[in-house]
């Protein structure tokens, strides 16, 4: 879906509305590999992600890389606290397949949010739905098995579990590729 129409799904938009967004939002098709920010830089965009798919991650003190989240198609990823703030980015973002996604600096989302009241309705939207994301990810990590956060992550990321490693799955349960491997055989 084109970023337009997943706007026009949430906020009802005028036709000067559509305009304007379109002329804000620049879009790019990028190779995987490439990083929408990295770790210590500043992330100045928002993206969106209307094809491929995406990983922020971050290394641990001893070295270790963990995937903190997948962003699959309709998915928008930022560095918050970079974003906001100008502080630097504390993950990596990395596009883990061929991508098309769309962007826009924090200016020009400012000035949007500004003068389209169903922008900011639609911003609003994202927001809560990202933070009820992790509001559940932090509580299925504190209070679930290993096992029930191998199924919760079946039953929301169906779309990606053919598309990404065992490692970065693993990282992202906060559990060893071998129990893992463990979880899987006795499915």
């Amino acid at each position: 879906m084109n970023l337009l129409s997943y706007i026009k799904n949430i906020a009802k938009l005028s036709p000067e509305s559509e305009e304007s967004i379109i002329s804000v939002f620049k879009k790019e098709s990028l190779p995987k590999g490439h990083y929408l920010f990295k770790q210590n830089d500043i992330c100045r965009h928002i993206f969106f992600i209307e094809k491929g798919l995406a990983r922020t991650y971050y290394h641990t003190e001893n070295g270790r890389e963990v995937t903190a989240w997948f962003f699959p198609e309709n998915s928008f990823i930022t560095a918050i606290d970079s974003y906001y703030y100008n502080n630097p980015a504390k993950d990596f973002c990395e596009l883990l397949e061929d991508s098309i996604v769309y962007s826009i600096k924090f200016s020009e989302m400012e000035m949007m949010l500004d003068k389209e009241s169903q922008m900011a309705k639609f911003a609003f939207h994202v927001v809560y739905d990202m933070t009820k994301q992790m509001s559940e990810f932090i509580i299925n990590l504190k209070f679930q098995t290993a096992e029930d956060r191998y199924s919760a992550f079946l039953t929301n990321y169906t779309s990606i579990l053919q598309r990404v490693s065992l490692g970065h799955i693993a990282s992202y349960l906060g559990i060893t590729q071998e129990t893992l491997s463990r979880i899987r055989a006795g499915k």
